[in-house]
């Protein structure tokens, strides 16, 4: 999923089903949500810089182009790490070269295995969860997040994704191809159960953003206890 998701970054495709998928305005919104992302983090990470060196959690992150791409045209950032953390060990090492050719090779790490088994003594400041959410029921949406929960500093912020009923609604032709070709059948949410999620695993809510076609919706939380 990784490699579609990486095409849909801008890409071309010899399939037409594929090209449908690129051109689609729910294949448009992957990267309308990358662009989103790339523009609202660097805010985030500054009000934590001020308290000092700040670590970002990418779970389940693929390659990472997010932070990669953050950390690359933020050459301030010098006191910003990363650490991706995927079971996809093709996808971690894309990141690796993407990071290497970017010249933040040295800022990130890239950790293979899954993320709700992780343990670590240094907790993050920020913990990225895109995509991650979208084919999960409510339920298991609080459990990830409760879990999630114990990697974060008790100031920390938590930014996770998840597919809207908008999309649904807008597009649900290319959300019948993607569950019918590549298997994704998303579970879509609105704010109000974003929003639920979020409280219901111990995070004050604290809004939300879009990607410019309203298709992806990304939380931010912080813990509450």
């Amino acid at each position: 999923s990784s490699v579609t998701t990486e095409f849909l970054y801008g890409g071309s495709y010899p399939g037409p089903i594929d090209n449908y998928f690129l051109e689609s305005k729910a294949g448009r919104a992957v990267k309308a949500r990358l662009m989103a992302i790339e523009r609202k983090l660097p805010k985030l990470i500054e009000r934590c810089r001020s308290k000092g060196e700040v670590l970002i959690g990418n779970l389940g992150s693929g390659p990472g182009r997010d932070v990669i791409d953050i950390l690359a045209h933020h050459r301030d950032f010098s006191n910003v790490k990363a650490i991706h953390i995927d079971r996809d060990k093709k996808a971690l090492d894309r990141g690796r070269r993407m990071a290497i050719s970017k010249g933040v090779a040295h800022l990130i790490e890239f950790t293979e295995g899954d993320f709700l088994r992780y343990r670590t003594t240094e907790k993050f400041d920020i913990v990225l969860l895109i995509g991650v959410l979208c084919p999960l029921d409510i339920k298991t949406c609080i459990t990830v997040l409760k879990i999630i929960k114990r990697l974060l500093k008790r100031d920390g912020c938590l930014v996770a994704s998840n597919a809207t009923k908008r999309m649904e609604r807008e597009d649900p032709f290319t959300c019948y191809i993607m569950e019918w070709t590549a298997g994704w059948k998303l579970a879509f949410k609105d704010k109000e159960q974003l929003r639920k999620i979020y409280e219901e695993a111990g995070y004050t809510w604290r809004g939300q953003f879009t990607d410019s076609y309203g298709f992806h919706m990304m939380g931010i939380g912080t813990p509450s206890s």
